[in-house]
């Protein structure tokens, strides 16, 4: 197809979640040394909340690969569906520890033995879940309750909990306050502005093999930001499209036309004419304000003080806290 006219020796925008693709923007260098500091710290159970198409998935995989290296024991689950006994049959599977007894106590005793042992051993273990929003009230409670799998010094088992601001929505409830109340980490991500664009798209074109200068101008990265809001995935795709049509109209740079044609294709509806964009502290604003609204506000207060909601730590805050962590991703690589 087009790689050979670009000269790219792979595709650049596919949708799986490759890290080897990833591009380490300032905000996802924030969300990466947030996660690592939690894993580090171990508080127990940490948060990672970004709209759909984010790039949350990548993220999670991006840190299961740091983890692997440095011989951490790592358990991805990314189907939210799954039924209790499904779950610890999982939990068993992944960490490696064997328990032929179908019952949920036994297998209790054989996970937190095992995981006593892999800790012994210097081995630390985290559990990822995907798809958060997804998890339904008795699984949520599972996870809780494996967050009391612990010694006195410390949790035998690091929780990361990814998905998209209904998760927030859902930690709000009154009757998820004691979940609520052991989230130590909260790390975001949002929409890229138009230079994180540029930044993402010739990371991208670089990691194929593109050696000369990007073909996408910075008229068309901003078309690019029009048509996808910013959103990684969409990005992917409406590049993807404009590289094939600028193949097949054998042009060796993708113009605005281009873009305006592959987002035609795609039925994708234009956010606003590049002239008339609010400036892009507005528009961070105003998705910082959405997700402390939908995912990290705090809920009513009753007259019971245990009802009161422990809010969650916001982004902004811990970017101060963490940028000094961020120096560290480095050496995990």
């Amino acid at each position: 197809m087009y790689q050979e006219f670009y000269k790219l020796n792979a595709y650049p925008f596919r949708l799986s979640p490759d890290p080897s693709f990833v591009c380490m923007t300032e905000q996802h260098r924030e969300a990466l040394s947030g996660l690592i500091y939690s894993v580090c710290t171990r508080p127990g159970l940490s948060v990672l909340i970004g709209e759909a198409g984010t790039g949350k998935t990548t993220m999670l995989y991006t840190l299961v690969g740091l983890l692997e290296r440095r011989q951490y024991l790592t358990a991805m689950c990314t189907n939210p569906t799954l039924s209790r006994d499904e779950f610890y049959e999982f939990l068993l599977v992944k960490f490696g520890i064997n328990c032929a007894s179908p019952s949920k106590t036994r297998q209790l005793i054989a996970l937190e033995d095992g995981l006593k042992r892999q800790r012994a051993q210097g081995r630390l273990a985290v559990l990822i879940m995907d798809e958060g929003q997804r998890l339904p009230a008795d699984l949520l409670e599972e996870v809780r309750l494996l967050l009391n799998v612990e010694t006195p010094q410390e949790k035998l088992l690091e929780i990361v909990l990814a998905g998209q601001p209904e998760l927030g929505d859902t930690l709000r409830r009154p009757e998820m306050r004691q979940l609520k109340q052991r989230v130590g980490c909260v790390c975001t991500l949002r929409p890229l502005n138009p230079e994180e664009i540029g930044e993402y798209i010739n990371h991208r074109l670089k990691h194929a093999g593109r050696s000369e200068a990007s073909m996408f101008s910075e008229d068309s990265i901003e078309m690019v930001y029009a048509y996808s809001r910013g959103i990684p995935r969409l990005i992917n795709t409406l590049a993807d499209t404009a590289l094939r049509t600028g193949f097949a109209l054998r042009s060796p740079s993708i113009t605005p036309f281009i873009v305006t044609e592959a987002a035609h294709e795609l039925e994708l509806t234009r956010l606003t004419p590049p002239d008339q964009m609010p400036a892009q502290n507005e528009v961070v604003a105003s998705l910082d304000a959405k997700l402390r609204e939908s995912a990290l506000a705090e809920s009513p207060v009753g007259s019971n003080p245990l009802e009161g909601a422990v809010p969650l730590e916001s982004y902004a805050s811990r970017q101060q806290s963490l940028g000094f962590f961020s120096q560290w991703i480095g050496r995990w690589k």
